[in-house]
C-alpha cells in the first residue's frame, strides 16, 4: 500500500511540474492552471473587460532560471493562439507573484502620451517582442486600453479624461516566480493554446 501511494504521488508531481525549457532565453516554463478571473477591483487583474462577448482568463504559470539567478523576464514572448477564430492574442495585464505577494509588470504604451501623467509608461527603447513571432494564417491582436489621463492620487476637480493606447509590458529582472497572465477570451471560445514564442507550452480548454 506505501509503495503505490509513493509511486502515485511521485506521478503527480512530475505532472504538476511537468516544464518545458527554452534555451534560448534559459528558463523553464511550467504550466500550472487556467480559471476565470474576477474583475472585482484589485482582487486580481488591473484591467477591466466590459465587453459582453469577451471573458478574461487568468494562465499561471511557473518561470524558473536554469542557472538560478536573476535575469531580465520577458512576459511580451506569451501568447494565446485561438485556432478556430485564427487569432493569437497577448496580455492585457500580467502579475509575478510569491506566497503572499503580487506585483505588476509596468505597462508600456506604444505612442507618446498627451498627457504627463502616463509620460512614464512611454519607453520606445524597450522592445515590443510580441511582434517578433508569427504564425502561418493567424492575425496577431491587441487589445488597447483605456487609461486615466489625470493621477488617482490627486484631487482634480477637472472632468476625468481618457487616453486609448496600446499597451505591451516592460522585462523584470526575477530567478523563480509564480507569474499570472491575463488574457481576454471569446466567450464561444472553447480551447486555445500558450506559446511562449514559437514554443507550444499547453493546449488549455477553458469551462
Amino acid at each position: 500500500m506505501n509503495v503505490k501511494f509513493i509511486i502515485i504521488t511521485l506521478l503527480l508531481t512530475q505532472t504538476f511540474y511537468a516544464q518545458v525549457k527554452i534555451q534560448e532565453d534559459h528558463l523553464t516554463i511550467g504550466y500550472q492552471k487556467a480559471k476565470k478571473a474576477s474583475q472585482f477591483i484589485g482582487a486580481e487583474t488591473n484591467v477591466r473587460t466590459k465587453s459582453k462577448k469577451i471573458v478574461q482568463y487568468n494562465i499561471k504559470v511557473r518561470i524558473e532560471m536554469m542557472n538560478n539567478k536573476k535575469q531580465f523576464f520577458d512576459p511580451n514572448k506569451f501568447s494565446l493562439i485561438d485556432n478556430k477564430e485564427k487569432v493569437r492574442l497577448r496580455p492585457l495585464d500580467a502579475t509575478y507573484t510569491n506566497f503572499t505577494d503580487k506585483w505588476h509588470f509596468n505597462k508600456l504604451i506604444k505612442t507618446k502620451p498627451k498627457f504627463k501623467s502616463l509620460e512614464d509608461m512611454y519607453k520606445p527603447d524597450v522592445k515590443d517582442t510580441f511582434l517578433d513571432y508569427k504564425f502561418d494564417n493567424i492575425t496577431n491582436v491587441t487589445l488597447p486600453i483605456k487609461f486615466d489621463a489625470y493621477n488617482d492620487f490627486k484631487l482634480s476637480f477637472k472632468k476625468s479624461k481618457f487616453e486609448i493606447h496600446e499597451c505591451y509590458f516592460e522585462p523584470k529582472k526575477l530567478r523563480k516566480r509564480n507569474i499570472n497572465l491575463y488574457f481576454p477570451v471569446l466567450k464561444t471560445t472553447k480551447k486555445a493554446t500558450l506559446y511562449y514564442g514559437k514554443t507550444k507550452i499547453k493546449d488549455i480548454k477553458f469551462k
